[in-house]
């Protein structure tokens, strides 16, 4: 019970923790910057209840970790050995730094709408530190040696790579949501459908990079992970089959990825200017809840993937 506790936690972290570099970030390069997005999006509100959210989440799993280290019951810690583990080990360090990252993006919250893009390049990489705390307690911090902290360096830029989809993702269903699916649009809500179709044009530059991140990295994680000899016998082990769930779900977002971009979004244009935009935006946010759902999954392969042996250290 202990084990699938940790999952789950670890797993909302994920998601939380990249919602919460993603979504600063996309108010940075998204259409007319953080102030267009501050007008039809709760930006504030989104990034206080996720960081308030992430700092329950981090002393919950540090709790599981701990008791699952000590073998003592969750609601009977020996605080003794929980000071001794959150002052003297790798996992305490990165609670330390990402505790600290979260209280930064706090405070930047109330700058939002006065110094915008200040407030949301310092919590864009206030973020960043956040989700990168999550690496030192998973397979890509146990390397040794330069291959060590290549394997390390391979994983935080795959964790932001994957932060950065999941915010745009967010944001971009955050956009396309209010009130789309009736013919009587109003016109504040059709100066949103247009910020949505900006969005989602000006997004295939830095789509096409994070693609490319995720597919490099991974490719270095898998090295050092799995190894080219054990490639062919993936599917006989459990780390394997979650391993090739995980990447026919990165292909199958992929597929709704270039979907969006070469036939939704070119069609939700051109439905703007005939003024007919709720069905090509209904389409648009059918295809973005799936792709969604799809990354969702995958982050909880990943929570699940972090607590089993891979191949090459069997």
């Amino acid at each position: 019970m202990n084990d699938v506790a940790l999952v789950a936690v670890r797993w909302a972290l994920y998601v939380d923790l990249g919602l919460l570099f993603g979504l600063p970030l996309f108010a940075l390069y998204a259409p007319g910057g953080g102030r267009m997005v501050q007008r039809h999006l709760p930006m504030a509100a989104m990034v206080a209840g996720l960081a308030c959210l992430a700092l329950l989440l981090s002393a919950l799993g540090f709790a599981l970790q701990a008791a699952a280290m000590t073998g003592l019951p969750l609601a009977q810690p020996d605080l003794s050995m929980v000071a001794e583990l959150f002052n003297g080990t790798s996992m305490g360090t990165a609670l330390k730094a990402r505790l600290v990252a979260l209280l930064v993006l706090l405070l930047c919250i109330p700058f939002y709408r006065r110094q915008s893009r200040p407030a949301f390049i310092a919590s864009t990489l206030a973020g960043a530190v956040a989700l990168a705390t999550l690496a030192w307690s998973g397979h890509g911090a146990a390397g040794e040696g330069e291959a060590g902290w290549l394997q390390l360096l391979a994983d935080l830029i795959h964790l932001l790579a994957a932060g950065a989809w999941v915010g745009a993702l967010a944001a971009f269903l955050a956009l396309v949501l209010p009130r789309l699916a009736t013919d009587d649009v109003a016109a504040e809500d059709m100066d949103q459908v247009t910020l949505a179709e900006e969005a989602l044009r000006g997004f295939s530059l830095v789509g096409t990079i994070i693609v490319a991140l995720l597919i490099l990295t991974g490719t270095v994680n898998g090295w050092f992970l799995v190894g080219p000899g054990n490639i062919a016998s993936l599917g006989q082990s459990s780390y394997g089959l979650l391993l090739i769930a995980k990447l026919v779900l990165f292909g199958g977002m992929l597929g709704l990825a270039a979907l969006n971009r070469y036939r939704l979004t070119p069609a939700l244009a051109q439905a703007i200017e005939e003024e007919d935009a709720p069905r090509a935006q209904a389409l648009l946010r059918a295809s973005l809840f799936v792709e969604g759902g799809l990354a969702i999954v995958i982050l909880g392969l990943v929570a699940w993937l972090g607590t089993l042996s891979p191949p090459m250290s069997m």
